[in-house]
């Protein structure tokens, strides 16, 4: 029976606001589901009391042998095609009652509209849920607009009627069709599609079309296999000049054997294949992906309503990525996904190059009137405000700030602004960066601050670096720069003053040519624990660590 009762009412309208948030690509408006609770201990009790709208679902529970076991206790999930639903799947196979369906296929049908767990639509994301269903295949959830309003979206196939509706062993969504799991692999998926005819056989040439054709890792069929294809037309090839699969070896192949590992047709080929199983709403939630190419990522950006591939800045240049065509993508395989971009990808050889982090420039701090401002500023930050910055400990009530001041400050510092974190064990533990993209290579670490406060013990990516740092040690007047240079001390701006100075946190090997982290650690609890953090260099080991020096302005200044 249906309770409409206020708290009923508010967890339908907390479900729509968070189903709103997680689907804003598709700019819908926000939807009131239709929430129940009932008295029912199970799912198979309330079938059988709402005949009204499951007398044929329950007739496929029976045939199967499943109604038995979703009558007694556990913690499910089940997606419930109403009757309208199931004598529309009847339709379409050609017959007029479920009994003159193949036993094994209404099997299928359940275990892929089962989950063992409870997932409300809370919990849904613009993506697969976080569980895979009885059939051994994730299901996906998003939005569409329809007349004005949001409504969930499963599979790309049905739309929920009513969710929520909570049962003793677990909680039913009811649907208004019948879900079809995939049949084809995502090798298949591509191969069937004559325009990927390219694509298709460059993946067979380099041995990847048999592992994307499996769906176990192993031979005891114990692990299974996910991937995710980004696959490029003919039609992007056309426009590249290449007009069939010889052309591309041509291109791309270094040996003339795309079967081996090390060749550059294979290494292009595992570029485009990530080891997850990822729709396009999972792509966007990370900044970068690992590839089947070792140590090779790709980096992904929300632009818009456009998703793009490897869209990067290097050395001040912006590199246009490739838009995945959302409407082509998100096919859904027996062991992953298959989307299309619109440009070519490749793997890009690059020198590793000189970065120069200031960590007070992130995107929450540039839209605020204080950024910048020639007016001195002292602003209190959230400790979880920054979406690329982590603190450890603290509160919201001052142990981290942004800071502006006058160009005329004595103490220099890159745009006359800085981070100030009240950094001791006893309040904030540490701070935590996702730096720029870093090309892969060796670099030594600089951190530039003020003198004052604790002393540091820096991580990158999780690994403590050579050299803690005291900050509350003075400039070493009279020592030629060189000398300090060895020594780990430095002027990184063009100002000769003595209380703003970079020094050596130690040397880092970047792996992958990726965002990474970069974490400071208090390591003394004494008082007057501020640091302000100004900028953190990466500059690679074989390049010059002192020049160029920067002036307030964030201009690069060479040595005459």
């Amino acid at each position: 029976m249906k309770n409409r009762n206020e708290s009923g009412n508010i967890l339908v309208k907390l479900t729509a606001a968070c189903l709103l948030m997680v689907t804003v690509l598709w700019g819908c408006q926000e939807e009131y589901l239709e929430t129940s609770t009932t008295t029912d201990v199970n799912m198979t009790g309330y079938f059988e009391k709402n005949q009204e709208q499951f007398s044929e679902f329950s007739k496929i529970l029976e045939l199967t042998g499943n109604a038995g076991y979703l009558g007694a206790y556990g913690a499910y999930t089940l997606f419930a095609p109403n009757n309208d639903a199931v004598r529309l799947y009847m339709q379409d196979k050609g017959v007029s009652a479920v009994d003159q369906l193949e036993l094994e296929e209404l099997k299928k049908v359940v275990k892929f509209h089962l989950i063992e767990d409870t997932i409300s639509t809370s919990l849904f994301t613009d993506g697969k849920l976080p569980k895979i269903t009885m059939l051994g295949q994730y299901l996906i959830t998003g939005a569409v607009n329809e007349d004005g309003k949001s409504r969930i979206n499963v599979n790309r196939q049905a739309k929920v009627v009513q969710g929520n509706i909570k049962v003793g062993n677990g909680i039913i969504h009811s649907i208004d069709r019948v879900l079809q799991p995939a049949t084809r692999t995502v090798a298949e998926l591509v191969a069937d599609n004559p325009s990927y005819s390219i694509f298709t056989q460059a993946l067979k040439e380099t041995g990847y079309y048999e592992k994307l054709n499996a769906l176990y890792l192993d031979e005891a069929n114990t692990k299974r296999a996910w991937y995710t294809l980004l696959a490029q037309t003919d039609a992007v090839y056309s426009n590249m000049g290449i007009g069939s699969y010889e052309a591309l070896k041509e291109e791309y192949s270094d040996t003339g054997n795309p079967a081996a590992e090390g060749d550059s047709l294979n290494l292009y080929v595992a570029y485009h294949i990530l080891p997850d199983n990822k729709y396009v709403a999972d792509i966007v939630t990370a900044p970068s992906h690992a590839t089947l190419a070792p140590l090779e990522v790709l980096t992904t950006k929300l632009k818009g309503d456009s998703v793009l591939i490897n869209e990067d800045t290097f050395a001040g240049i912006l590199e246009p990525g490739a838009p995945i065509d959302r409407a082509a993508s998100d096919n859904s395989g027996t062991n992953g996904v298959l989307h299309a971009i619109t440009k070519n990808i490749a793997i890009k050889v690059r020198k590793p190059v000189r970065v120069d982090f200031d960590v007070a420039d992130q995107p929450e701090l540039r839209v605020m009137p204080q950024w910048r401002s020639a007016t001195p500023t002292s602003t209190n930050l959230g400790i979880s405000q920054l979406k690329d910055v982590k603190l450890e400990g603290g509160t919201d009530g001052g142990d981290f700030k942004y800071t502006t001041v006058p160009s005329s400050e004595s103490n220099t510092r890159v745009y006359n602004d800085f981070l100030e974190i009240y950094l001791r064990p006893a309040v904030v533990k540490s701070i935590e960066f996702k730096t720029p993209v870093l090309v892969k290579g060796k670099y030594k670490v600089w951190i530039a601050y003020r003198r004052l406060g604790t002393t540091i013990q820096t991580f990158f990516d999780g690994k403590p670096l050579q050299r803690t740092i005291n900050m509350s040690e003075y400039w070493p007047n009279g020592v030629p720069e060189g000398d300090l240079l060895a020594q780990g001390w430095k002027r990184y701006t063009t100002a000769p003053e003595n209380n703003s100075f970079a020094r050596l946190a130690g040397t880092i090997e970047v792996e992958t040519t990726d965002r990474h982290s970069i974490k400071l650690v208090g390591l003394v609890n004494l008082s007057r624990q501020w640091i302000q953090l100004d900028m953190i260099q990466f500059i690679p080991v074989d390049q010059d660590q002192l020049w160029p020096k920067l002036d307030r302005d964030g201009t690069p200044v060479f040595e005459e």
